[in-house]
C-alpha cells in the first residue's frame, strides 16, 4: 500500500519513519492555510488537517493512504501560528512566559482499498507548560534560528526544551503527528 504524506515538515517525516514506515512518498498540499475562527479550535484543526489531506488525494490515484496534519498553538482562546518576524517571535514567547500553552494537532487519513474509501479525521490536545523566559533567553533562543518554522515561535525537541517545565499529552503530537492515532487509522492497511 502506497503511503502519501501531505507535508514538508521533517519532523513528520522523522515521525512517521520512526513508526517504521520507511517507504513513502511526500506530496505537499497547497492548501492555503486558513481557519475559520466561527469553529472551535479542535475543529479547525481538523477541518485544516482534512483539507490538506484531501488536497493531495485528489492529484493521486489508487490504492494508498494519504496523511494530512496541522498543529496549532493557542493560548487563552487565541491561535499562534508561525511567527512573521523577530517582534512577533518575542511577543508570542514574553506571552507564553510561565503559562502554560496548548497544542492541538489535527491529524486526517484517507485511505483506498480496493475501491472502498475510508476517512479518520480526529486531533490531539497536549499542554505545555513553559517557565518564566528572560528577554536574554529569548534572544539567545531566537539566534539559533529555529523558532522561524514553528507555530508559537517555540519547540519542545531543541534548544527551548531547557524552558520546558512539564507537557501533559502526546510528545508526538506536539511534534506535529500524533502516532498513536495514526497507527490505529493505519494498522490494517499496513505490514
Amino acid at each position: 500500500m502506497k503511503v502519501i504524506l501531505a507535508s514538508q515538515s521533517p519532523r513528520r517525516r522523522e515521525l512517521l519513519e520512526s513508526m517504521g514506515i520507511k517507504d513513502y512518498e511526500v506530496i505537499v498540499s497547497k492548501v492555503e492555510e486558513t481557519m475559520d475562527n466561527t469553529l472551535p479550535v479542535e475543529e479547525q484543526v481538523k477541518q485544516l488537517s482534512y483539507r490538506k489531506s484531501e488536497s493531495v488525494w485528489n492529484q493521486t490515484q489508487g490504492d494508498r493512504i494519504v496523511i494530512g496534519s496541522d498543529t496549532i498553538v493557542e493560548k487563552d482562546n487565541k491561535i499562534y501560528g508561525k511567527p512573521k518576524d523577530k517582534e512577533d517571535a518575542i511577543k508570542m514567547l514574553k506571552q507564553f512566559s510561565n503559562s502554560k500553552v496548548n497544542i492541538i494537532t489535527g491529524i486526517a487519513v484517507i485511505i483506498e482499498l480496493n475501491g472502498m474509501i475510508t476517512k479518520h479525521i480526529d486531533c490531539d490536545l497536549s499542554e505545555v507548560y513553559i517557565k518564566s523566559i528572560t528577554d536574554k533567553e529569548i534572544e539567545k533562543w531566537l539566534n539559533t534560528g529555529n523558532a522561524w518554522d514553528k507555530a508559537g515561535a517555540f519547540g519542545v525537541q531543541c534548544e527551548f526544551c531547557v524552558h520546558i517545565d512539564k507537557i501533559v499529552g502526546n510528545y508526538d503530537a506536539i511534534l506535529g503527528l500524533p502516532t498513536s492515532k495514526l497507527y490505529d487509522f493505519m494498522k490494517d492497511y499496513i505490514n
